[in-house]
């Protein structure tokens, strides 16, 4: 089933949601997954956190249903920014107990997993550095590259989603696209000033 035909039928399965139907919301869960997952994976580390991330937001669906926004039917914007917001304060929450670990005295024979850890990702070097990039932009700048480029959702849409006007989705966004490519381009030229060049109009 394509992106229209899902988005069709959120709003048919959170009417439902919205009386409590869990069967509807594990139909919803299976429409949308792969999406929240694909999106996890662009601000967490590993596939393992990005899962956990998947669950958190599904979870936080459930347990806010009353005050989730669709838009034109469709639920994918709410649960892309919801997946922001959650990857963020995970992340942040990692690299506390990482700082922390750092500062306790370690053995001499304690191994060095670092490299283990590294060799772990299964990404290419152009991956990485997209990758990487995309984890450093703001959460501002994530969330609209996000929903305008990888979603290819609409000015109109995430304007209605964010609720801000028009004009400052597209003022955003093009900011985004700056700040990303900055941050790409000085590595060998593996992508151009403007990586990101879909339209930022309407769909």
């Amino acid at each position: 089933m394509g992106k229209q035909g899902k988005e069709h039928r959120d709003g048919e399965l959170w009417s439902r949601v919205l009386d409590g139907d869990g069967p509807a919301f594990a139909a919803l869960f299976v429409l949308h997954r792969d999406r929240v997952f694909g999106h996890s994976l662009r601000l967490v580390r590993t596939p393992h956190e990005a899962e956990d991330v998947t669950a958190m937001v599904f979870l936080e669906a459930w347990r806010c249903r009353s005050n989730v926004r669709l838009v034109n039917d469709s639920i994918i914007g709410w649960l892309l920014v919801t997946t922001t917001n959650v990857a963020r304060n995970r992340l942040r929450s990692t690299l506390r107990y990482e700082q922390l670990i750092r500062k306790l005295p370690l053995a001499e024979t304690t191994p060095d997993h670092g490299d283990c850890v590294a060799d772990a990702v299964d990404l290419d070097r152009r991956s990485q550095l997209l990758h990487r990039a995309y984890r450093s932009l703001g959460r501002r700048d994530q969330e609209i590259i996000a929903l305008c480029i990888l979603e290819e959702m609409s000015t109109t849409e995430v304007s209605e989603l964010l609720r801000i006007p028009p004009g400052t989705v597209k003022s955003r966004l093009s900011r985004a696209k700056q700040k990303l490519a900055q941050l790409l381009n000085p590595q060998a030229g593996l992508l151009p000033a403007t990586p990101l060049t879909p339209e930022e109009g309407t769909s």
